[in-house]
């Protein structure tokens, strides 16, 4: 017989790396080898409002609660996945919701759960005596599925089953040769550079900014949506500060004109102060675009000596000399053949497929 896996999880709208990481796993190839239900976890209905409380997640929270239970009864799985979160208030939705799983586990010891962790920074659960305690009646008897090995020391004090390590992967978009890619992206001299993401502090748009304006002969193009209005104001203000004609918003993309920025662009500009496992990291590999980027989470696994830069420092004059270095070292045909072939070999959907069905396995 089949397993029968009851799935809760993020799902899009808003788009972030969990809710994309739900929507491939709600249309993979685990239908096929398995059961599946599918509660979507709702939380936030835009990117500014993750992390903060207001009183439509409560009715959210409860509303998740009914339906995880409905589901347990009905359904009644075999093995249920869960993605878990780290910040405090998400933890309490997560607390209760997954006591039903608890009971359910009780009665039947059987059933097998995996808490799926997109993020990291458990320290803000841990760090306070009453969360990790409730962490800890979380973790146990359940299995832990963590984006790579860089991010297991945050569970070493912790009581669990067993933890699997599965990476994320992207889709590839690519629908002519990528040859051809690269003939066309080294015959302009201009080099362009891209910022693909959110444009929030955490996510680096400022730093990127200063460097489009160090240097001026390098194309900057960023694709995303502002945080706030604050974040557009600075953005404008900034350009036109320093009359910065080597840069431009293309608003968020996707599709063809997401694909066609790729293309066109010789390197991503990633420098992000918050993050676990970076799905756009795996885009700009797709395409052969090495990345310059930053130490967090499991960026270090993602990006190797080949494939990118790894700075640590957000200080002007270190970001200036290394983006030069960057610049100087990685933007060849070379290097962008080695990225394409890292993600070949690690980050594609069909990778990040087969490494699910093995687990829930």
């Amino acid at each position: 017989m089949k397993n029968k896996i009851l799935f809760i999880l993020h799902l899009p709208p808003p788009n972030h790396g969990a809710s994309k990481v739900g929507e491939f796993i709600k249309n993979s190839k685990i239908n096929n080898v398995a059961r599946c239900k599918y509660i979507p976890i709702k939380s936030s209905e835009n990117i500014g409002e993750i992390g903060k409380f207001n009183f439509k997640k409560i009715y959210y929270m409860i509303e998740l609660y009914f339906k995880t239970l409905i589901n347990i009864l009905k359904f009644k799985p075999n093995k249920i996945y869960y993605t878990a979160s780290m910040g405090k208030i998400a933890f309490f939705r997560d607390y209760l919701v997954t006591s039903v799983i608890r009971i359910y586990q009780k009665i039947n010891p059987s059933i097998e759960v995996y808490y799926h962790y997109h993020t990291k920074g458990l320290d803000r659960l841990k760090n306070n005596k009453f969360t990790k305690l409730l962490l800890k009646r979380f973790l146990k008897n359940s299995n832990l599925i963590l984006l790579s090995p860089v991010l297991k020391d945050e569970f070493e004090e912790f009581e669990y089953k067993e933890v699997y390590y599965l990476p994320n992967g992207v889709e590839n978009n690519l629908s002519e040769e990528f040859e051809n890619i690269l003939n066309n992206r080294f015959k302009n001299k201009k080099i362009k550079v891209l910022y693909l993401n959110h444009l929030i502090d955490m996510k680096g748009y400022k730093e990127t900014l200063f460097l489009a304006k160090e240097f001026p002969n390098v194309i900057f193009n960023f694709a995303g949506k502002f945080g706030t209005k604050d974040d557009e104001n600075y953005f404008y203000d900034f350009l036109k500060k320093n009359n910065l004609e080597n840069v431009k918003y293309y608003g968020f993309v996707a599709g063809e004109e997401k694909q066609k920025l790729l293309k066109d662009s010789h390197a991503l500009c990633y420098i992000s102060k918050n993050d676990a496992f970076p799905l756009t990291l795996l885009e700009a590999f797709s395409y052969g675009l090495p990345v310059f980027t930053t130490k967090e989470g499991s960026i270090p696994y993602i990006v190797d000596e080949k494939t990118g830069m790894i700075i640590d420092n957000f200080d002007k004059d270190n970001l200036k000399e290394r983006f030069g270095e960057f610049l100087g070292k990685y933007i060849n045909e070379e290097t962008s053949k080695y990225c394409r072939k890292r993600y070949l070999e690690n980050f594609t959907i069909e990778k990040f497929e087969e490494n699910l069905i093995r687990i829930l396995r």
